[in-house]
């Protein structure tokens, strides 16, 4: 299997794939210090949903890999669009919830740069080009 060329839409979903799994390493192994790190309190509940996150990580790890070495416009389109869901409601929910729960939340500017940016590139690639609107790949 060759090496995909490094194209921006490559670059994207290599980027995710990689943040993604290292994601999912540091909530699989280290939940304690992951909850303390986003201003939480770890406790049994905290540590398990910590860990049950990663498992959506892990997925979209998967699926970005999957985009990366696909040759179907159509499947890259899918999961990006997908990414771009799954970035929407993670980051909403999470801001959300430290929002509502955490007396100061920490890590603002990057989740809601996360938040935007996975939003846009899911809205800009998946829908917008789907439609026969211009892209730069």
């Amino acid at each position: 299997m060759p090496f995909p060329e490094a194209s921006p839409l490559n670059i994207y979903l290599g980027t995710n794939a990689l943040i993604s799994l290292t994601t999912t390493y540091f909530y699989l192994t280290t939940p304690e210090p992951s909850i303390v790190k986003l201003g939480g309190k770890p406790s049994p509940t905290s540590i398990v949903l910590t860990q049950l996150l990663a498992s959506g990580e892990a997925l979209v790890s998967y699926m970005c890999l999957e985009g990366l070495f696909s040759s179907s416009s159509e499947a890259r389109a899918m999961i990006v669009r997908g990414v771009g869901v799954y970035t929407l409601i993670h980051m909403s929910t999470f801001w959300w919830g430290h929002k509502k729960y955490v007396k100061h939340p920490k890590g603002a500017i990057p989740f809601i740069c996360g938040l935007g940016m996975g939003a846009g590139v899911g809205v800009w690639w998946g829908v917008l080009r789907r439609e026969g609107l211009p892209a730069f790949v």
